[in-house]
């Protein structure tokens, strides 16, 4: 009698900062990081672009 083997692999974790998003068959891996020396947070961040956006009216 013939025995089948099978390789189990362990799922690797999704490093911290990364995520994955699918849109129809391509799949974009993205990479974020963030410096623990900065001194704005990520609210005045979102702002500050916002608002530079609005004045070159890159929107």
């Amino acid at each position: 009698m013939e025995q089948a083997t099978q390789t189990l692999t362990t799922p690797q974790p999704t490093p911290a900062g990364s995520f994955s998003v699918k849109t129809e068959n391509t799949t974009y891996v993205v990479g974020v990081h963030f410096s623990r020396t900065a001194k704005d947070t990520l609210e005045d961040k979102m702002k500050r672009l916002m608002l530079d956006d609005v004045k070159t009216a890159n929107f």
